[in-house]
Protein backbone atom coordinates (compact mmCIF):
# COMPACT_ATOMS: atom_id res chain seq x y z
CA UNK A 1 0.00 0.00 0.00
CA UNK A 2 1.37 3.26 -0.96
CA UNK A 3 2.53 5.69 2.03
CA UNK A 4 -0.01 8.49 0.51
CA UNK A 5 -2.62 6.13 0.53
CA UNK A 6 -2.30 4.64 3.98
CA UNK A 7 -2.44 8.16 4.76
CA UNK A 8 -5.71 9.01 2.85
CA UNK A 9 -7.17 5.74 4.88
CA UNK A 10 -6.21 6.95 8.14
CA UNK A 11 -8.08 10.12 7.56
CA UNK A 12 -11.09 8.01 6.54
CA UNK A 13 -11.55 5.73 9.22
CA UNK A 14 -9.91 7.73 12.35
CA UNK A 15 -12.71 10.26 12.97
CA UNK A 16 -11.98 10.04 16.39
CA UNK A 17 -8.75 12.32 15.58
CA UNK A 18 -8.08 15.62 15.62
CA UNK A 19 -5.50 16.83 13.08
CA UNK A 20 -3.01 19.28 15.05
CA UNK A 21 0.02 19.05 12.75
CA UNK A 22 -0.47 19.36 9.27
CA UNK A 23 1.18 17.03 6.96
CA UNK A 24 4.92 17.56 6.67
CA UNK A 25 7.45 16.01 5.08
CA UNK A 26 10.58 13.32 6.80
CA UNK A 27 12.94 11.74 4.30
CA UNK A 28 10.88 12.00 1.28
CA UNK A 29 7.61 10.38 2.87
CA UNK A 30 4.54 12.11 4.07
CA UNK A 31 3.89 11.60 7.80
CA UNK A 32 0.64 13.05 9.82
CA UNK A 33 0.91 14.06 13.30
CA UNK A 34 -2.58 13.08 14.85
CA UNK A 35 -3.68 13.96 18.42
CA UNK A 36 -6.97 13.03 20.17
CA UNK A 37 -9.27 15.65 21.05
CA UNK A 38 -9.55 16.27 25.01
CA UNK A 39 -13.10 15.34 24.48
CA UNK A 40 -12.54 12.26 23.27
CA UNK A 41 -10.31 10.76 25.29
CA UNK A 42 -12.69 9.64 27.16
CA UNK A 43 -14.99 8.33 24.71
CA UNK A 44 -13.38 6.55 21.66
CA UNK A 45 -15.29 5.82 18.97
CA UNK A 46 -16.87 1.99 19.74
CA UNK A 47 -16.26 1.04 16.10
CA UNK A 48 -13.19 -0.54 15.40
CA UNK A 49 -10.51 1.66 14.11
CA UNK A 50 -7.94 1.36 11.43
CA UNK A 51 -4.89 -0.48 13.37
CA UNK A 52 -1.37 0.61 12.50
CA UNK A 53 -0.57 -2.95 14.72
CA UNK A 54 -3.60 -5.08 13.44
CA UNK A 55 -2.71 -4.34 9.38
CA UNK A 56 0.98 -5.23 10.40
CA UNK A 57 -0.04 -8.50 11.40
CA UNK A 58 -3.03 -9.34 9.12
CA UNK A 59 -1.70 -7.80 5.40
CA UNK A 60 2.12 -8.27 5.53
CA UNK A 61 2.82 -11.39 3.82
CA UNK A 62 6.88 -10.31 3.56
CA UNK A 63 9.67 -11.78 5.26
CA UNK A 64 11.42 -10.08 8.12
CA UNK A 65 14.36 -10.51 9.38
CA UNK A 66 13.31 -10.80 13.20
CA UNK A 67 13.12 -14.20 15.31
CA UNK A 68 9.80 -14.65 14.50
CA UNK A 69 9.85 -13.40 10.84
CA UNK A 70 7.14 -10.99 11.48
CA UNK A 71 7.07 -7.13 11.45
CA UNK A 72 8.51 -5.75 14.60
CA UNK A 73 6.43 -4.77 17.25
CA UNK A 74 6.00 -0.90 18.32
CA UNK A 75 5.99 -0.42 22.48
CA UNK A 76 4.71 3.14 23.13
CA UNK A 77 7.60 4.48 25.51
CA UNK A 78 5.83 6.31 28.64
CA UNK A 79 2.70 5.82 26.68
CA UNK A 80 2.93 8.65 23.70
CA UNK A 81 4.66 11.22 25.30
CA UNK A 82 5.66 13.26 22.10
CA UNK A 83 2.14 14.55 22.01
CA UNK A 84 0.52 14.21 25.75
CA UNK A 85 2.38 14.29 29.64
CA UNK A 86 4.43 10.75 29.62
CA UNK A 87 2.81 8.11 31.53
CA UNK A 88 -0.75 10.35 32.07
CA UNK A 89 -4.19 8.95 31.20
CA UNK A 90 -3.95 10.64 28.35
CA UNK A 91 -0.65 9.17 26.94
CA UNK A 92 -1.76 5.76 27.16
CA UNK A 93 -5.16 6.49 25.17
CA UNK A 94 -3.50 8.59 22.90
CA UNK A 95 -0.77 5.71 22.31
CA UNK A 96 -3.76 2.90 21.60
CA UNK A 97 -5.20 5.54 19.09
CA UNK A 98 -1.97 5.48 17.31
CA UNK A 99 -1.81 1.95 17.16
CA UNK A 100 1.25 1.02 20.03
CA UNK A 101 1.19 -3.03 20.04
CA UNK A 102 2.76 -2.04 23.36
CA UNK A 103 2.32 0.23 26.07
CA UNK A 104 4.71 0.63 28.55
CA UNK A 105 4.42 2.09 32.28
CA UNK A 106 7.70 2.48 34.73
CA UNK A 107 6.48 1.27 38.10
CA UNK A 108 7.84 3.04 41.97
CA UNK A 109 6.45 2.21 45.20
CA UNK A 110 4.83 4.70 47.62
CA UNK A 111 5.57 4.62 51.47
CA UNK A 112 2.05 3.26 52.35
CA UNK A 113 2.99 0.01 49.57
CA UNK A 114 1.15 1.45 46.63
CA UNK A 115 2.94 0.77 42.56
CA UNK A 116 2.32 3.89 40.62
CA UNK A 117 3.40 4.88 37.50
CA UNK A 118 6.58 6.88 37.12
CA UNK A 119 9.63 6.85 35.20
CA UNK A 120 11.89 8.90 38.01
CA UNK A 121 12.01 7.90 41.29
CA UNK A 122 11.29 11.66 42.09
CA UNK A 123 8.62 13.75 40.96
CA UNK A 124 10.15 16.92 40.61
CA UNK A 125 11.48 16.70 36.86
CA UNK A 126 7.60 15.98 35.27
CA UNK A 127 5.03 17.15 37.63
CA UNK A 128 3.84 20.08 39.00
CA UNK A 129 5.04 19.43 43.16
CA UNK A 130 7.17 22.04 43.29
CA UNK A 131 3.90 24.57 43.49
CA UNK A 132 1.98 22.74 45.74
CA UNK A 133 3.14 23.77 49.44
CA UNK A 134 1.69 21.20 51.94
CA UNK A 135 4.44 18.90 49.99
CA UNK A 136 7.46 21.07 49.97
CA UNK A 137 8.38 19.40 53.41
CA UNK A 138 9.01 16.36 51.28
CA UNK A 139 12.33 17.89 49.66
CA UNK A 140 15.09 15.81 50.29
CA UNK A 141 18.39 14.26 49.02
CA UNK A 142 18.76 10.27 48.66
CA UNK A 143 21.18 8.13 47.88
CA UNK A 144 20.39 4.44 46.64
CA UNK A 145 22.51 1.32 44.35
CA UNK A 146 22.67 1.95 40.86
CA UNK A 147 20.70 -0.77 39.65
CA UNK A 148 23.08 -1.40 36.31
CA UNK A 149 26.37 -0.32 37.50
CA UNK A 150 25.87 -1.15 41.23
CA UNK A 151 27.63 2.06 42.44
CA UNK A 152 26.30 4.47 44.58
CA UNK A 153 23.93 7.28 43.17
CA UNK A 154 22.44 10.63 44.38
CA UNK A 155 19.68 12.83 43.72
CA UNK A 156 19.53 16.33 45.44
CA UNK A 157 16.25 18.66 45.98
CA UNK A 158 13.83 15.75 44.96
CA UNK A 159 10.54 15.03 46.67
CA UNK A 160 10.66 10.69 46.19
CA UNK A 161 7.66 8.47 45.68
CA UNK A 162 9.23 6.26 48.46
CA UNK A 163 8.64 8.88 50.78
CA UNK A 164 5.62 9.97 49.62
CA UNK A 165 1.90 8.37 50.66
CA UNK A 166 -0.72 8.03 47.50
CA UNK A 167 -2.93 10.61 48.85
CA UNK A 168 0.04 12.97 48.18
CA UNK A 169 1.21 11.45 45.10
CA UNK A 170 -2.36 12.04 43.96
CA UNK A 171 -2.46 15.84 44.62
CA UNK A 172 0.43 16.03 42.02
CA UNK A 173 -0.44 16.72 38.52
CA UNK A 174 1.30 15.91 35.24
CA UNK A 175 3.29 17.80 32.92
CA UNK A 176 4.85 17.78 29.41
CA UNK A 177 8.44 18.14 29.28
CA UNK A 178 9.18 21.96 28.79
CA UNK A 179 12.54 21.26 27.31
CA UNK A 180 10.71 20.45 24.10
CA UNK A 181 8.71 23.47 22.68
CA UNK A 182 7.46 21.76 19.80
CA UNK A 183 5.81 19.64 22.44
CA UNK A 184 1.81 20.91 23.22
CA UNK A 185 1.65 22.20 26.79
CA UNK A 186 -2.24 22.82 26.72
CA UNK A 187 -2.67 19.25 28.91
CA UNK A 188 -0.34 20.34 32.00
CA UNK A 189 -1.82 20.43 35.04
CA UNK A 190 -4.82 18.02 33.86
CA UNK A 191 -3.56 14.56 34.59
CA UNK A 192 -3.23 12.75 37.78
CA UNK A 193 -0.34 10.02 38.63
CA UNK A 194 -2.08 6.89 37.88
CA UNK A 195 -1.61 3.56 40.06
CA UNK A 196 -0.22 0.78 38.57
CA UNK A 197 -3.84 -0.93 38.99
CA UNK A 198 -5.34 1.98 37.16
CA UNK A 199 -3.00 1.73 34.18
CA UNK A 200 -3.93 -1.68 33.76
CA UNK A 201 -7.76 -0.99 34.26
CA UNK A 202 -7.07 1.31 31.49
CA UNK A 203 -5.31 -0.63 28.90
CA UNK A 204 -8.72 -3.08 29.77
CA UNK A 205 -10.69 0.21 28.95
CA UNK A 206 -9.23 0.33 25.83
CA UNK A 207 -8.94 -2.90 24.58
CA UNK A 208 -12.58 -2.42 25.34
CA UNK A 209 -13.45 0.58 23.32
CA UNK A 210 -11.04 -0.10 20.38
CA UNK A 211 -11.78 -4.14 20.23
CA UNK A 212 -8.42 -5.40 20.47
CA UNK A 213 -5.86 -6.22 22.97
CA UNK A 214 -2.67 -4.36 23.88
CA UNK A 215 0.88 -5.55 25.25
CA UNK A 216 1.85 -4.47 28.97
CA UNK A 217 5.18 -4.29 29.34
CA UNK A 218 5.76 -2.72 33.32
CA UNK A 219 9.73 -1.65 34.47
CA UNK A 220 10.67 -2.14 37.44
CA UNK A 221 12.29 1.05 38.64
CA UNK A 222 15.33 1.03 41.55
CA UNK A 223 13.90 -2.42 43.43
CA UNK A 224 16.77 -1.31 45.94
CA UNK A 225 15.63 1.50 46.64
CA UNK A 226 11.32 0.48 47.16
CA UNK A 227 12.35 -2.65 49.15
CA UNK A 228 14.80 -0.42 51.57
CA UNK A 229 13.03 -1.02 54.87
CA UNK A 230 10.38 -3.01 53.61
CA UNK A 231 9.37 -6.53 55.67
CA UNK A 232 11.44 -8.34 53.43
CA UNK A 233 13.49 -8.00 50.37
CA UNK A 234 11.25 -8.82 47.50
CA UNK A 235 8.08 -6.52 48.49
CA UNK A 236 8.11 -4.33 45.69
CA UNK A 237 8.47 -7.58 43.04
CA UNK A 238 5.84 -9.34 44.58
CA UNK A 239 3.18 -6.40 44.82
CA UNK A 240 4.34 -6.04 41.10
CA UNK A 241 3.79 -10.16 40.39
CA UNK A 242 0.17 -10.34 42.63
CA UNK A 243 -1.53 -7.16 40.74
CA UNK A 244 -0.50 -8.56 37.22
CA UNK A 245 -1.96 -11.87 38.31
CA UNK A 246 -4.68 -10.38 39.27
CA UNK A 247 -5.76 -8.74 36.42
CA UNK A 248 -4.55 -11.49 33.87
CA UNK A 249 -1.35 -10.52 32.56
CA UNK A 250 1.12 -12.84 34.62
CA UNK A 251 0.43 -16.47 36.22
CA UNK A 252 2.51 -17.57 39.41
CA UNK A 253 4.88 -20.44 39.21
CA UNK A 254 6.43 -20.11 42.28
CA UNK A 255 5.08 -19.58 46.37
CA UNK A 256 4.54 -15.96 46.98
CA UNK A 257 3.73 -15.18 50.78
CA UNK A 258 0.31 -13.32 49.99
CA UNK A 259 -0.67 -12.99 53.51
CA UNK A 260 2.32 -10.58 53.53
CA UNK A 261 0.10 -8.51 51.06
CA UNK A 262 -3.33 -8.35 52.07
CA UNK A 263 -3.84 -5.10 52.19
CA UNK A 264 -3.09 -4.58 48.42
CA UNK A 265 -7.30 -4.70 48.39
CA UNK A 266 -7.05 -4.95 44.65
CA UNK A 267 -10.22 -4.05 42.79
CA UNK A 268 -12.81 -6.42 41.08
CA UNK A 269 -13.05 -6.28 37.56
CA UNK A 270 -16.28 -5.76 36.06
CA UNK A 271 -18.21 -8.29 33.99
CA UNK A 272 -17.79 -5.77 31.20
CA UNK A 273 -13.60 -6.58 30.42
CA UNK A 274 -13.22 -9.86 33.05
CA UNK A 275 -13.50 -11.86 29.53
CA UNK A 276 -11.54 -9.99 27.04
CA UNK A 277 -8.64 -11.26 25.22
CA UNK A 278 -5.09 -9.94 27.58
CA UNK A 279 -2.60 -8.79 25.16
CA UNK A 280 1.32 -10.11 25.19
CA UNK A 281 2.63 -9.12 28.67
CA UNK A 282 6.79 -8.83 29.35
CA UNK A 283 8.22 -7.35 32.96
CA UNK A 284 11.32 -5.39 32.67
CA UNK A 285 14.06 -4.67 35.02
CA UNK A 286 17.87 -2.78 34.59
CA UNK A 287 18.35 -4.54 38.26
CA UNK A 288 18.98 -8.17 36.96
CA UNK A 289 18.74 -9.95 40.02
CA UNK A 290 14.93 -8.68 40.12
CA UNK A 291 14.79 -9.78 36.39
CA UNK A 292 15.82 -13.32 37.57
CA UNK A 293 13.37 -13.20 40.37
CA UNK A 294 10.12 -12.01 37.97
CA UNK A 295 11.37 -15.17 35.57
CA UNK A 296 11.30 -17.30 38.21
CA UNK A 297 8.33 -16.52 39.70
CA UNK A 298 6.01 -15.83 36.87
CA UNK A 299 5.15 -17.42 33.25
CA UNK A 300 5.77 -13.95 32.13
CA UNK A 301 8.82 -13.03 29.62
CA UNK A 302 11.28 -11.13 31.13
CA UNK A 303 13.06 -7.99 28.97
CA UNK A 304 16.66 -7.77 30.42
CA UNK A 305 18.18 -3.93 30.14
CA UNK A 306 21.56 -4.26 29.82
CA UNK A 307 22.76 -0.93 28.42
CA UNK A 308 25.79 -0.60 31.05
CA UNK A 309 26.84 -3.53 31.49
CA UNK A 310 30.33 -4.67 29.56
CA UNK A 311 29.75 -8.07 29.76
CA UNK A 312 26.37 -8.16 28.23
CA UNK A 313 27.40 -7.73 25.10
CA UNK A 314 29.78 -10.68 24.78
CA UNK A 315 28.95 -14.43 23.48
CA UNK A 316 29.49 -15.94 27.46
CA UNK A 317 27.23 -13.03 28.41
CA UNK A 318 24.23 -13.54 26.74
CA UNK A 319 24.84 -17.31 27.09
CA UNK A 320 24.08 -16.49 31.03
CA UNK A 321 21.34 -13.84 29.97
CA UNK A 322 19.30 -16.48 27.88
CA UNK A 323 18.86 -18.71 31.04
CA UNK A 324 16.56 -16.23 32.44
CA UNK A 325 15.30 -13.94 29.98
CA UNK A 326 13.52 -14.08 26.37
CA UNK A 327 14.43 -10.18 25.73
CA UNK A 328 17.56 -8.14 25.35
CA UNK A 329 17.13 -4.55 25.61
CA UNK A 330 19.88 -1.75 25.33
CA UNK A 331 20.54 1.64 23.99
CA UNK A 332 20.64 1.63 20.11
CA UNK A 333 23.35 3.03 19.43
CA UNK A 334 25.23 0.02 20.90
CA UNK A 335 23.81 -1.39 17.19
CA UNK A 336 25.20 1.65 15.23
CA UNK A 337 28.77 2.59 17.15
CA UNK A 338 29.17 -1.11 18.67
CA UNK A 339 29.75 -1.88 22.24
CA UNK A 340 32.95 -0.96 22.71
CA UNK A 341 32.13 2.70 21.39
CA UNK A 342 29.22 3.02 23.41
CA UNK A 343 30.16 2.12 26.76
CA UNK A 344 33.57 4.85 26.24
CA UNK A 345 31.40 7.22 25.64
CA UNK A 346 28.98 6.85 28.75
CA UNK A 347 32.23 6.64 30.96
CA UNK A 348 31.76 3.10 31.59
CA UNK A 349 34.65 1.15 31.58
CA UNK A 350 36.04 -2.44 31.75
CA UNK A 351 38.75 -5.49 32.41
CA UNK A 352 40.10 -6.18 28.47
CA UNK A 353 41.34 -9.60 30.07
CA UNK A 354 37.57 -10.17 31.26
CA UNK A 355 35.75 -9.46 28.29
CA UNK A 356 38.80 -11.90 26.13
CA UNK A 357 37.52 -14.70 28.50
CA UNK A 358 34.10 -13.95 27.43
CA UNK A 359 34.56 -14.16 24.01
CA UNK A 360 35.66 -10.46 23.29
CA UNK A 361 32.77 -7.64 21.95
CA UNK A 362 30.20 -8.92 19.43
CA UNK A 363 30.15 -6.44 16.36
CA UNK A 364 27.21 -3.86 16.21
CA UNK A 365 25.92 -5.66 12.82
CA UNK A 366 26.74 -9.37 14.14
CA UNK A 367 24.11 -8.46 17.74
CA UNK A 368 21.49 -9.40 15.83
CA UNK A 369 22.58 -12.60 14.53
CA UNK A 370 23.70 -13.75 17.92
CA UNK A 371 20.89 -12.66 20.54
CA UNK A 372 18.71 -14.68 18.19
CA UNK A 373 20.66 -17.53 17.59
CA UNK A 374 19.99 -18.07 21.48
CA UNK A 375 16.47 -17.96 21.37
CA UNK A 376 16.11 -14.17 23.03
CA UNK A 377 14.45 -11.28 20.88
CA UNK A 378 15.95 -7.98 20.57
CA UNK A 379 14.06 -4.32 21.64
CA UNK A 380 16.73 -0.96 21.54
CA UNK A 381 15.74 2.44 22.70
CA UNK A 382 14.58 4.74 22.15
CA UNK A 383 13.42 6.43 18.72
CA UNK A 384 12.01 9.92 18.99
CA UNK A 385 10.13 12.03 17.25
CA UNK A 386 11.63 13.10 14.33
CA UNK A 387 11.86 17.10 15.82
CA UNK A 388 14.24 15.70 18.47
CA UNK A 389 17.93 14.83 18.21
CA UNK A 390 18.40 10.74 17.60
CA UNK A 391 21.64 11.01 19.70
CA UNK A 392 23.82 8.88 17.67
CA UNK A 393 27.80 9.36 18.37
CA UNK A 394 28.11 9.39 14.71
CA UNK A 395 26.51 12.70 14.85
CA UNK A 396 29.40 14.08 16.75
CA UNK A 397 32.20 12.07 15.26
CA UNK A 398 33.20 10.18 12.19
CA UNK A 399 32.55 7.11 14.23
CA UNK A 400 30.85 4.78 11.94
CA UNK A 401 30.41 4.12 8.42
CA UNK A 402 26.91 4.68 8.34
CA UNK A 403 25.64 7.31 10.21
CA UNK A 404 21.16 7.86 9.81
CA UNK A 405 20.80 11.55 8.62
CA UNK A 406 16.50 11.25 9.47
CA UNK A 407 14.40 9.19 11.31
CA UNK A 408 13.35 7.02 7.80
CA UNK A 409 16.87 6.02 7.79
CA UNK A 410 17.90 5.15 11.06
CA UNK A 411 14.52 3.29 11.45
CA UNK A 412 15.10 1.33 7.97
CA UNK A 413 18.44 0.76 9.24
CA UNK A 414 17.26 -1.52 12.36
CA UNK A 415 14.10 -3.10 10.42
CA UNK A 416 17.30 -4.50 8.13
CA UNK A 417 18.94 -5.18 11.20
CA UNK A 418 15.86 -8.02 12.23
CA UNK A 419 15.07 -5.94 15.92
CA UNK A 420 12.00 -7.88 17.33
CA UNK A 421 10.97 -4.67 19.09
CA UNK A 422 11.31 -0.94 19.47
CA UNK A 423 10.53 1.74 22.00
CA UNK A 424 9.13 4.47 20.12
CA UNK A 425 7.97 8.27 20.47
CA UNK A 426 5.57 9.75 17.86
CA UNK A 427 3.64 6.18 16.76
CA UNK A 428 2.19 7.33 13.98
CA UNK A 429 5.43 8.26 12.09
CA UNK A 430 7.21 4.58 13.16
CA UNK A 431 3.90 2.78 11.83
CA UNK A 432 4.17 4.09 8.67
CA UNK A 433 7.71 4.09 8.26
CA UNK A 434 7.16 0.17 9.21
CA UNK A 435 4.72 0.18 6.48
CA UNK A 436 6.53 1.62 4.15
CA UNK A 437 9.58 -0.89 4.78
CA UNK A 438 7.52 -3.51 4.44
CA UNK A 439 6.63 -2.79 1.06
CA UNK A 440 10.45 -2.79 0.22
CA UNK A 441 9.92 -6.84 1.20
CA UNK A 442 7.27 -7.47 -1.04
Amino acid sequence: MPLRSCISKLKRDLPIFLVIVATFVVSGGVILLVAPSPSLIASASRETPLSFASVSKNISSAKWNTLSGGMPQLVGHRGEKAFMPEHSLGSYWQAALEGADYIEPDLGLTKDGHLVVNHNEYLGETTNIASIEPLAYLRTNKTWVDDTTGMNQTVTNEWFISDMTLEQVKMVRINQDAKYPWRPQHFNGFFSVLTFEEYLQTILNLTNALKRPFGVIPELKSPKLYNRGRVYDRYFEDRAILTMEHYGWANITRWINRELHADLNLQNISDAIAGLQRGPSAWQSFDLDTARYLAQHTDTPVVALVEKLPWAYTPKGLDQIAQFAKIVSSWKDVYLAGPAAYLQSSGISWDDSEIAKMGGFIRAKDLPREIHSRGMEMSPYTFYDSHQDMGYLCSDISSTAFCPRNRKEELFYFFELGVDYLFVENIVEASMLRLEYDNTLK
